[in-house]
């Protein structure tokens, strides 16, 4: 059986459906959700349910945010480690859904910074690793997250990178995100990602 790393981010996401534009400065009807996300966990959570081993390393906050989605990836059978950072948060994202189905997303990376390769299991038994590009577009877990890298390929371990949202793409910059490609195996991307990185 596979067995893959993930790499990244862990969030507990609010969702918030409204069924017409908001109305600035007053209330809103809403239907409000919460659930686990973050790129990392969402796709080794997906894994792990298709028949798949999935491991992921992730950062959470001493709160009611981190138990829940540490909790969640068990009961998906999520394999994992996790640091708990005492007097930092645990990632949050609030997400908004239009009437059009269009999200808009207010990310809180919190206990996500500073991932860094402390953070590895050992990586033998691994096939593979998904990396998502939150963790390279956020500054405090750049350097961490390049280091991972760097081991993962003396490993002869295939990366799968997910750049992440065209938004911190684009205030990243083209030639950055292509840098790093250059450093994986296999690219996940939509339409929009993919126009940006190509300049097509």
């Amino acid at each position: 059986m596979n067995r893959i790393l993930c790499i990244g981010d862990i969030m507990l996401d609010v969702t918030a459906v409204i069924g017409k534009d908001i109305t600035q400065g007053l209330e809103t009807r809403a239907k409000i959700s919460t659930q686990g996300g973050g790129a990392a966990a969402n796709v080794a959570s997906w894994l792990a349910t298709h028949g798949t081993s999935a491991y992921v390393i992730a950062r959470v906050g001493d709160d009611s945010a981190g138990r829940t989605v540490i909790e969640e990836l068990d009961r998906f059978g999520v394999e994992h480690s996790h640091s708990v950072i005492a007097g930092a948060n645990t990632g949050v994202v609030i997400v908004i859904v239009d009437g059009q189905g269009e999200r808009t997303m207010f990310p809180d990376s919190g206990a996500n910074a500073g991932l860094n390769k402390s953070d590895l299991p050992p990586l033998d038994g691994f096939d593979a690793i998904y990396l998502s590009g939150y963790s390279l577009i956020n500054p405090l877990s750049r350097e961490g997250i390049l280091e991972i890298i760097e081991i993962a390929r003396a490993k002869k371990l295939s990366i799968v990178f997910d750049p992440a949202t065209i938004g911190m793409l684009a205030e990243v910059g083209v030639a950055k995100v292509r840098e790093w490609i250059s450093l994986t195996d296999l690219l996940i991307l939509n339409e929009e990602e993919a126009q940006f990185i190509s300049g097509r």
